[in-house]
């Protein structure tokens, strides 16, 4: 049993608040779009089961031409959204050392797991991400998850055993292409590749 989990593809710079996420919900560009139609050629002799992105616009756009060229239905699980960062979202480096020095003291030592401001830590990301590979698991069906940067990248952390506060060390394109493949025997996960990115000159 296989999961591909990609990046969502490039996305509008400006205000796109969305009340019910409670946080900026932008759209995909143009370029984006084209790197979601990219998508189509890696998995074109590829058999998915599922299609499950996050409940933000740009993974549900990026899902969009790969769903319709397989004729999946895209389904939407809170469970693949982003590291909530709470009050700093749209806040600049300046703003949150002068609003939050403590919190932006740790979270810049690389050396500890941090709460965002009204917001989430690390492991309560790892948390979410183990209820919703359990159910995959359970179900035994190869899925296609689209997801986020911090959230891939705490996946990697999830997967490999490394501390939550290491997951800087780890670079996510935009529609970058994760594999990985679950082991019954040793109940593990193997990691098949890792920020694949179909070349194209965008």
């Amino acid at each position: 049993m296989k999961v591909f989990i990609s990046r969502h593809g490039d996305k509008e710079l400006g205000e796109y608040y969305n009340e019910i996420l409670k946080h900026q919900d932008e759209p995909l560009t143009e370029k984006g779009k084209k790197m979601a139609k990219r998508l189509i050629d890696f998995f074109e002799h590829l058999e998915i089961k599922r299609i499950i992105v996050s409940e933000y616009i740009r993974t549900s756009q990026t899902a969009k031409y790969l769903a319709d060229h397989k004729g999946i239905a895209t389904e939407k699980d809170k469970r693949l959204n982003e590291i909530d960062n709470g009050l700093i979202e749209s806040m600049d480096k300046k703003e949150i050392i002068e609003r939050y020095p403590e919190f932006w003291r740790d979270f810049s030592s690389h050396n500890m797991d941090v709460r965002f401001p009204n917001g989430e830590t690390g492991e309560e990301v790892m948390i979410r991400q183990k209820s919703l590979l359990d159910e995959i698991i359970e179900k035994g069906e190869d899925v296609f998850l689209v997801s986020h940067e911090g959230y891939i990248r705490l996946l990697i952390c999830h997967l490999l055993n490394v501390p939550v506060y290491k997951r800087h060390v780890f670079q996510v394109d935009m529609c970058g292409i994760m594999e990985i493949e679950y082991n019954e025997v040793s109940k593990e996960w193997k990691i098949i590749r890792f920020n694949y990115t179909l070349d194209m000159p965008y």
